[in-house]
């Protein structure tokens, strides 16, 4: 669960977040304005954040090139987690 909430949630949302704290400080400081939302703005941005994100994971994570992957498996009583094998010599 934390996994999805730091993926996805968390880029999306970031925009948002960002924008009501600065509002926040603003009213506290003694900005006098009428806030209004943009909120077509921030559901831009959150994609955007979203979409870099996931771009990230996807070029900086998996195996190194050639690897095996070895399955998880049950070995004396305890299951081994699912690794990889470096690649065999050519």
């Amino acid at each position: 669960m934390a996994n999805i909430i730091l993926r996805y949630v968390l880029p999306f949302l970031a925009p948002f977040i960002a924008y009501f704290i600065w509002v926040k400080l603003m009213r506290r400081f003694g900005a006098e304005r009428e806030w209004k939302h943009p909120w077509h703005l921030l559901f831009a941005a959150g994609t955007v954040c979203l979409v870099a994100m996931l771009a990230w994971f996807a070029v900086s994570g998996g195996a190194p090139a050639g690897a095996v992957y070895v399955p998880p498996e049950y070995k004396d009583g305890k299951i081994v987690p699912g690794h990889y094998l470096p690649a065999p010599p050519k």
